[in-house]
């Protein structure tokens, strides 16, 4: 039998005329035991530093070589994989598009990882970079460049044999990235055709075992899984701790920023006189909380924080004119920095209007005219980290938005809206849903028979502050959004130097 390297592709098999010599059916240890193979799953990893005393890299390394010991004292084979979201959103990502992610997983060591949508919210050249410095496999089959050509760096599946045993991991990028993030001309296929037929082509050649590691959304995972093509999914996106089983495929999915870490075991023997294999799965949750952090990757963490601290004590703006960021002021009427900030993610986002909740907005002070502004305040300002959010909404769906906005007038309710590209007049007596008089938009009365493109934050857009209708046309989930809005912000700010924001009558009270 050809002995097959730990790590190769099926294609590259079948290229060299070896599908022959991979069995069809189980090869397992020569004194018939069974083969043990362990899956840990990590996905969503945004946060380096711990919170609250769980997540971040350092507790995952440490379970990381905490489980690479277990293997190795149980003669077991475990496969590391990463299902997608690591290269943005995060204040770090905002000065290295996301390289100190790929050195610190260079470090930890993957056997796979696949492009979620986020690996592109700073274009494709930048996530060329990084994947050009990632020491680790790149799965996506159903990524092509415009040319339907496979993109340098990534291959649609690889082989890994454990003792005989040949696993197969597929893997498949968030096939709405077009739409979600910024990949340019890059091509995304749907993700279960794309699986499907792969599946088929690794059974084929004599995958024992297939595994799909997707970054997909729920209902998409949740087929994958009922079509019983792949025997495992390994799944990211959603940030929940999901795990299923129905007798023939699991699904797995770890909660985000390794708060908590997945691992499947498997014990795989052959059925006597059948052309099968036999396997059960073991489902472990290991809470980050109770893992003590690796030092050697702690002291890195540590130090790329140190530098983000220097990065953001940077002048970046100076005010002609006082801001006032004062919870009141922004909860009931037009302010001078809510208008700031919308301006901000409108123009990011090249949208014809932007709305932002006024209670987003957190500094809680007042600037004096002639105040330097620093990176930092803007943090300050924003500090929940919420992503800056582009749908098509129909007009309708904006009025509702404004009226929901304006329901709560006499609480000071953070819903307030503070906007871009809008002038409402608004009556407050009225009962709630019958206060907003008028509406133009860039000067033309709003239409609600059209769809307007629209800049908001990703809370607003699942539903935060009864804003659900802001997401338009647009499937949100808690994986929407491309950049920090802080972000955003600070480069409108920096790009202006001087600022002279002023309340332009935008909304008025009659």
């Amino acid at each position: 039998m050809q002995k097959l390297s730990r790590r190769q592709t099926v294609a590259s098999i079948l290229a060299a005329g070896a599908s022959a010599a991979v069995p069809s059916t189980l090869a397992a240890r020569d004194d018939g035991s069974a083969v043990h193979v362990s899956f840990l799953l990590v996905n969503d990893i945004y946060r380096i530093e711990e919170k609250d005393g769980r997540g971040g890299m350092a507790r995952f390394a440490a379970v990381v070589k905490a489980e690479r010991a277990r293997a190795l004292a149980e003669n077991c084979h475990l496969i590391c994989v990463h299902a997608g979201d690591t290269l943005s959103p995060s204040l770090l990502s905002s000065f290295d598009q996301g390289a100190h992610m790929v050195d610190l997983f260079n470090d930890v060591g993957l056997d796979a990882i696949v492009p979620g949508n986020h690996e592109f919210d700073f274009g494709k050249e930048a996530y060329f970079n990084r994947v050009s410095q990632a020491r680790f496999p790149i799965l996506a089959a159903n990524l092509r460049d415009a040319a339907g050509l496979r993109l340098p760096h990534h291959q649609d599946q690889i082989l890994i044999e454990a003792d005989g045993l040949k696993i197969v991991l597929i893997g498949a990028a968030y096939e709405a990235t077009a739409s979600a993030s910024r990949p340019g001309d890059l091509a995304f296929a749907p993700t279960i055709p794309v699986v499907l037929a792969n599946a088929k082509s690794a059974r084929a050649a004599g995958a024992d075992l297939v595994i799909a590691i997707v970054h997909a959304d729920k209902v998409t995972g949740t087929a994958l899984m009922n079509s019983h093509a792949v025997d495992l999914v390994l799944s990211g996106h959603n940030h929940d701790l999901h795990i299923d089983f129905d007798g023939r495929t699991a699904l797995v999915e770890s909660e985000q920023d390794a708060n908590y870490v997945t691992v499947v075991d498997i014990d795989v023997t052959p059925k006597r006189g059948e052309a099968n294999r036999s396997w059960w799965p073991n489902f472990r949750v290991i809470d980050t909380a109770k893992t003590s952090s690796d030092p050697a990757m702690l002291a890195k963490v540590q130090m790329y924080n140190a530098g983000l601290n220097r990065l953001f004590d940077v002048e970046i703006a100076t005010l002609a004119t006082p801001l006032d960021s004062r919870a009141e002021a922004l909860r009931s009427g037009e302010c001078a920095i809510g208008d700031l900030f919308a301006d901000a993610l409108r123009k990011a986002a090249m949208a014809d209007v932007a709305i932002v909740n006024g209670g987003g907005i957190r500094g809680n002070r007042i600037y004096p005219a002639g105040t330097r502004l620093l990176k930092r305040d803007i943090l300050d300002e924003l500090p929940f980290g919420n992503k800056t959010m582009v749908t098509n909404v129909p007009g309708k769906a904006l009025l509702d938005a404004l009226e929901n906005g304006f329901s709560q007038i006499e609480r000071y309710a953070g819903r307030f809206p503070q906007v871009s590209g809008l002038s409402i007049v608004v009556d407050p007596a009225p009962p709630p849903g019958a206060r907003v008089k008028t509406v133009t938009i860039n000067g033309d009365a709003l239409d609600i028979s059209r769809d307007y493109k629209l800049a908001t934050n990703d809370f607003m857009a699942l539903g935060g502050d009864g804003y659900g209708m802001l997401a338009g046309k647009t499937h949100v989930s808690a994986d929407s959004g491309t950049r920090l809005i802080a972000l955003d912000v600070i480069d409108y700010i920096a790009a202006a130097k001087l600022i002279n924001a002023k309340i332009e009558g935008r909304i008025v009270f009659r």
